[in-house]
């Protein structure tokens, strides 16, 4: 599998610019099942165009309280190098009332137990997100940039990949009422977007006077 950690982004690396495993989710969705032992590999697509971005390979041995997780990948580092990953991953249980056990991962790099793992940008292991001093993208965001971000997606709601402020045509079947109340709330939206740029502007201006 090629590219998986690729590339580069600007500023320090955030949860949502690699990869993450939700040990809850792995659980729920039966890839990690106690009791067994279960292989296969975990994907991650991008949520726009359905195309797969990311793939992972794992075998999960889990007994009642405790378990390991081998993970197998090729990554592709910024100078374009690949480096295969194989290592295994401590799980251990806590009690919780009324008897049952609740799953962790033992991080790799800190020992701690977490509930995810995170693999960043150009990095090798999965770990935990203090390991890496991960941050979340919306405390790296300005308000013009969450504005933005806000704007588009209700745009996307209702199938426009247009600009800021372009036309959008009411999407096939959807009642007038209810095109007209989602557009109110795109209008809302740019008008804060509109806000931010003006006050930007006014900025950039009196940064040039001086």
């Amino acid at each position: 599998m090629g590219g998986l950690g690729s590339g580069r982004s600007g500023g320090k690396p955030t949860i949502e610019d690699g990869l993450t495993l939700n040990l809850a989710k792995l659980l729920r969705d039966g890839f990690f099942r106690p009791g067994q032992s279960w292989g296969g590999s975990l994907t991650w697509t991008n949520t726009s165009t359905g195309e797969r971005v990311a793939s992972v390979g794992y075998e999960a041995h889990l007994d009642d309280e405790h378990g390991r997780v081998r993970l197998h990948y090729t990554t592709t580092r910024w100078g374009g190098e690949k480096h295969a990953s194989d290592y295994w991953v401590t799980l251990e249980t806590t009690p919780q009332p009324f008897g049952s056990r609740r799953w962790w991962f033992v991080c790799p790099r800190t020992g701690r137990r977490v509930t995810k793992l995170h693999l960043p940008n150009g990095a090798l292991t999965f770990a935990s997100r203090q390991a890496y001093r991960l941050g979340y993208r919306s405390q790296r965001e300005t308000p013009r940039d969450r504005a933005l971000g806000r704007a588009f997606k209700l745009r996307h709601q209702l199938g426009s990949r247009e600009g800021i402020g372009d036309y959008i045509v009411k999407p096939k079947g959807m009642r007038w009422a209810t095109f007209e109340r989602e557009m109110a709330k795109v209008e809302a939206a740019e008008a804060i977007v509109d806000g931010h740029t003006q006050l930007l502007l006014k900025s950039l201006n009196r940064g040039l006077k001086r």
